[in-house]
């Protein structure tokens, strides 16, 4: 064997595939609905600060048939007023990012810190009134992922995120969390999950770290944890100038343990763009990225629950 094919082998195995190729024909089906298929962004952010204006939002989501869109970001009302039932409104990114550049990750685990006061005793109201849905997105551990400066690990079982996890609860709401893959995650999330059941934990980019059998692993144990594929195909990795391949998908198609994953939960996955950080320019090629290289490896009927009526079903949204 040479050098370089070793080493592909061997990235293929990191990121979880089965071979260094995988290459695939799509069902002309499945391929056909991929191009059409309405799609619900569940990883649409809207910045209040220097984020993309409202009318640039909800024209690049109808450009490229992206009927619901929100789950993370700001809560913007001049968005919420755009999109109307088509909006999955969700607060506390905001919150959680100002304490942690002000303060540090320590402050992140505090139920009484001040930026979380005055969220912590609106929420109710909001849930109520519907302005909100769920919180997200808040980043527990992002250690190894985006700008050194924002990176942070924190327990994900703290409690700060079991007041965010109660208050949801009451409303039967979500909450998106970005964390990484490892044991002391896992027996954060499934007790969390346990003690809190009518919240639904969306897990950011299907868990960065974690292998199709880690997600299968809470599924199967636990009906309110679900995931969202934003940022596992190759747009950006290329985009952070990170030199490997898609973890779940590149331009040969959807990885057979992916694909495995999806056919035996597919009520467990939803889409998302994650076009963060300056990157909004890139919206209409994440969702072409998604519809060309991801769901046309699926069938028909479940290009349509991932695609948009598993958002449909947990946020209450109307077709």
């Amino acid at each position: 064997m040479t050098k370089k094919y070793i080493q592909t082998l061997l990235l293929c195995i990191w990121i979880g595939g089965t071979s260094p190729s995988f290459a695939q024909s799509p069902d002309p089906k499945s391929a056909a609905l991929a191009k059409i298929v309405p799609i619900a962004d569940v990883h649409l952010h809207t910045y209040s600060r220097n984020g993309p204006a409202r009318d640039d939002i909800v024209q690049r989501m109808n450009a490229n048939g992206v009927r619901w869109g929100g789950g993370v970001g700001d809560l913007r009302h001049d968005i919420a007023e755009a999109l109307g039932n088509r909006h999955i409104p969700a607060a506390g990114q905001r919150e959680f990012a100002e304490s942690f550049i002000r303060q540090g990750s320590v402050t992140l685990v505090e139920k009484e810190n001040i930026y979380f006061r005055d969220l912590f005793r609106n929420a109710r109201e909001m849930f109520a009134a519907g302005t909100i849905k769920g919180f997200g997105e808040l980043h527990t551990n992002n250690e190894s992922s985006g700008p050194p400066p924002f990176r942070r690990k924190i327990k994900t079982d703290n409690p700060a995120m079991r007041k965010f996890y109660e208050i949801a609860n009451d409303y039967g709401g979500f909450i998106q969390i970005h964390s990484q893959q490892n044991p002391e995650f896992t027996e954060d999330i499934l007790r969390l999950s346990a003690d809190f059941p009518n919240t639904l934990t969306i897990l950011s980019h299907c868990l960065p770290l974690a292998q199709p059998e880690d997600l299968a692993n809470l599924f199967k144990q636990r009906k309110n944890i679900m995931c969202e594929m934003s940022a596992s195909g190759e747009l950006h990795n290329r985009l952070a100038k990170i030199n490997r391949p898609g973890r779940a998908y590149t331009t040969e198609g959807l990885r057979p343990k992916w694909k495995a994953l999806i056919d035996a939960y597919p009520d467990r996955i939803m889409l998302g763009s994650d076009t963060c950080c300056g990157w909004d320019a890139y919206y209409d090629e994440a969702i072409a990225e998604i519809r060309t290289n991801l769901l046309p490896y699926l069938r028909s009927d479940v290009i349509e629950l991932v695609a948009y009526k598993n958002a449909l079903r947990v946020f209450k949204l109307q077709m």
